[in-house]
């Protein structure tokens, strides 16, 4: 097996045998990811594997999929793989992810992969890509709900005293 070699100082890259490529936007806060075509599990966990390698690549960053252009060959058990990889330590984001989901069987598969990464509270799908940037433009300056860092911290209730 061929290791996918590491980018130095890059924020795009297209991964060797896989149907899909991403960028990674400093400015903006964001990846991108792309598909296009036949893809398979393999596709997402070498775009992923790809992507946490790179220099640019941020869990703060918000997240862009594109899946407009591809057929996707997935099974639940491929849903969930992909699930608990995106849940790792290593590849988990904290920002907003839009996905670009153009047919109701794509829309299912992002809703069962939102649910399995417990990323619903911070995931939008849209019919377009169009949408899906304005949405996220609107709201890059947010943080999604679960990382919303809590003001007050939690203190034990004071004693009771019974007389």
């Amino acid at each position: 097996m061929v290791g996918i070699p590491m980018k130095l100082f890059l924020s795009d890259d297209v991964v060797p045998d896989a149907s899909g490529e991403y960028w990674i936007d400093q400015s903006r806060r964001m990846r991108i990811e792309e598909y296009h075509g036949v893809t398979v599990l393999g596709d997402f966990r070498r775009i992923m594997t790809s992507m946490i390698s790179d220099p640019c690549w941020s869990a703060d960053f918000h997240g862009l999929v594109d899946l407009s252009r591809a057929k996707l060959e997935l099974t639940s058990n491929d849903v969930l793989r992909l699930a608990l990889l995106l849940r790792r330590d290593d590849c988990r984001t904290h920002g907003w992810l839009a996905y670009v989901a153009p047919d109701s069987m794509t829309y299912g598969i992002v809703r069962m992969l939102g649910y399995w990464t417990r990323s619903t509270d911070r995931t939008r799908i849209f019919g377009s890509r169009s949408e899906a940037e304005a949405w996220l433009e609107w709201n890059c300056d947010q943080i999604p709900p679960r990382f919303v860092e809590k003001k007050t911290r939690w203190a034990p209730p004071a004693a009771r005293v019974v007389g």
